[in-house]
């Protein structure tokens, strides 16, 4: 009889790749009319069932643009390659747009590994922790003088994705999965406000002004990148209305201005 941690191993190794050692099977019983390798059959497919509902819900887009069947193969090669290694079962996608970068599937567009990196970006942003915004008040009656050097944080609801193709044009609910897309650099600024996450495309001054705000470098450095000080700080409004920026960190705290 296997020790526990022993026949855990090995109902784990039957369930992923199909290892059904004489030991484990011989600690199943065997009913009418399943035996124990058909009982075992049982939880793997279930367990495979399982993965491809929560990629599903993790890549609802992808997996439109793929098909349930297209979806359902494309996870099992994915899992073959990349099995779970996390006790939640919510990281099993994350090496997915990485997997896709390197497999040419068919069916699936050039663009699909950014479609797959934009859908998880934006889960990870959903799940973020909440920080409190920082308000117009707040800075209302800040001194003209002290702008310069005045610093913010950015929330870590929020997250800036550089892909290399515009897939936000294909989220729109009447979209086609199947559009045609030309390659471009498109940097995301990605947010969540409330229980919903946005997204929209930055032009190369917002991208290099949010990350000096990121960086927590002083407001100043903002407007170097920017046309006038006017337009960095109708920047900073727009920010603060979508409750992306927070407080400046303290000083030796860096993970507070980026998504963990």
């Amino acid at each position: 009889m296997l020790a526990l941690p022993e026949l855990q191993r090995a109902f784990w190794r039957a369930i992923t790749a199909g290892e059904s050692a004489p030991e484990l099977l011989g600690a199943v019983a065997s009913t009418v009319p399943l035996g124990a390798q058909a009982r075992l059959d049982v939880y793997a497919t279930m367990y495979a069932a399982r993965i491809v509902e929560v990629l599903q819900e993790d890549f609802p887009k992808l997996a439109a643009l793929a098909g349930d069947e297209g979806f359902a193969a494309l996870v099992r090669d994915y899992v073959g390659r990349h099995p779970s290694t996390e006790p939640s079962i919510g990281w099993i996608g994350a090496s997915l747009p990485a997997f896709l970068d390197g497999a040419t599937r068919p069916g699936l567009p050039a663009w699909s590994a950014d479609l797959a990196r934009l859908e998880w970006t934006r889960r990870r942003v959903f799940e973020a922790p909440d920080v409190e915004p920082l308000r117009l008040e707040a800075v209302r009656g800040v001194a003209p003088e002290t702008w310069p050097e005045l610093r913010f944080g950015l929330s870590p609801a929020c997250a800036t994705l550089v892909v290399g193709w515009p897939v936000h044009e294909l989220w729109s609910p009447d979209g086609d999965p199947h559009a045609a897309l030309a390659p471009r650099r498109t940097a995301l600024r990605i947010w969540r406000a409330a229980f919903h996450v946005y997204h929209a495309p930055m032009d190369g001054a917002e991208e290099a002004a949010l990350a000096r705000l990121a960086a927590g470098r002083p407001f100043a450095e903002l407007c170097e990148v920017l046309d006038a000080p006017e337009a960095a700080a109708a920047l900073l409004l727009r920010w603060m209305e979508d409750g992306i920026v927070t407080e400046a960190p303290a000083e030796g705290d860096p993970g507070a201005a980026s998504l963990p």
